[in-house]
C-alpha cells in the first residue's frame, strides 16, 4: 500500500457519513476528508473530478445516495440520477486517479422470496424502483470499477444521526401515541456503527476487491423493532401491527444479509 491515506467520504451529512465522522476520523493513521452534497454532489462529474484533483484520495466512500422507496416510485429520475448516474460518475473519476472505491448498497436489490439469509452471490430481483437503481449502480461497480468493493447492508440506522426507522419510532413514542407499523417484512436491522467498523476493516485488510455483506445479527420484523426500540427507551406504547398491503410501495417479505467473514 502506497503512502497515501487519504480517504473521501462522499455524501458525509447522512447517518452514515456521520457516523464516520465520529467514530473514524482521526484513527487508523488515516486522512479522513468528508464533503457533504453541498461540496460534492456526484450526479455532477466536475465536482467530482475538482474533489479528486484537489485531495487525490486513495480511498473513496459512497454514502451519497437517495434512499426514499417511496419518492423513488413516484419520482423514479432522482433517484436514477444518484443511485446510477452519479456512482458511474464517481466510478470512473476512481478508476482515473487508481483510487479503491467502496460503494453502500442494500439489501433491497433482493425480492425477500428465498426465506433465509442472502448470500453475496443470491440472484438480484429488485421489487420496487429504489432497489432497481442501487442494482444497477451496484452492478456498474462491480463490471466496470478497477478497485472496487460493494457492501450491502439492511435496514440501516443510526440512534443518534439522520432519518431513519430507528428515531422516527422514538419520535412517535415520545407523543405517547399508538404506533403503526409493518409485521411481515423482515430483514436484519444494522446499526451504522458496525458498518462503519466494517468499512474500516476492508480499507485496513484489502481483501478481494468483490461484493461484501454487513448487517445486524437479529432476524426481525419491522413490527419487533419498533418493539425493542421502545422498550429499551423505556416508553409504554402500544404498537399495533399492521399489513404491507396497506402501505403503496411492493418491498421484500424477507431480506436479512447473512453477514460476510474478513
Amino acid at each position: 500500500m502506497s503512502d497515501n491515506k487519504k480517504i473521501l467520504v462522499t455524501g458525509s451529512d447522512g447517518q452514515l457519513g456521520k457516523t464516520l465522522q465520529k467514530r473514524c476520523s482521526g484513527k487508523y493513521g488515516f486522512d479522513w476528508i468528508f464533503l457533504p452534497k453541498e461540496k460534492l454532489d456526484i450526479i455532477q462529474a466536475d465536482e467530482i473530478q475538482a474533489a479528486f484533483k484537489k485531495y487525490n484520495p486513495k480511498f473513496c466512500i459512497n454514502c451519497a445516495a437517495f434512499t426514499d422507496v417511496l419518492k423513488s416510485e413516484n419520482q423514479p429520475l432522482l433517484a436514477f440520477k444518484t443511485n446510477v448516474e452519479g456512482v458511474k460518475n464517481l466510478t470512473r473519476v476512481c478508476n482515473d486517479y487508481e483510487s479503491i472505491l467502496i460503494h453502500i448498497s442494500t439489501d433491497y436489490i433482493f425480492d425477500g422470496t428465498k426465506k433465509r439469509p442472502y448470500l453475496e452471490n443470491d440472484k438480484a430481483n429488485p421489487l420496487n424502483k429504489y432497489g432497481m437503481t442501487k442494482y444497477l449502480g451496484e452492478k456498474y461497480v462491480v463490471e466496470n470499477a478497477i478497485f472496487g468493493y460493494i457492501i450491502r447492508t439492511s435496514w440501516l440506522y443510526s440512534k443518534n444521526f439522520g432519518y431513519n426507522f430507528y428515531r422516527n419510532i422514538l419520535r412517535a413514542a415520545s407523543n405517547g401515541k399508538e404506533i403503526k407499523v409493518v409485521k411481515d417484512q423482515y430483514g436484519t436491522p444494522t446499526n451504522t456503527e458496525k458498518l462503519a467498523d466494517f468499512i474500516t476493516k476492508i480499507i485496513i485488510s484489502l481483501p478481494k476487491k468483490g461484493i461484501y455483506h454487513c448487517a445486524g445479527e437479529e432476524v426481525m420484523s419491522w413490527y419487533e423493532f419498533a418493539n425493542k426500540i421502545v422498550e429499551e427507551n423505556n416508553y409504554s406504547n402500544k404498537i399495533i401491527p399492521v399489513s404491507s398491503q396497506s402501505f403503496g410501495v411492493k418491498r421484500p417479505s424477507y431480506s436479512p444479509l447473512k453477514n460476510t467473514e474478513i
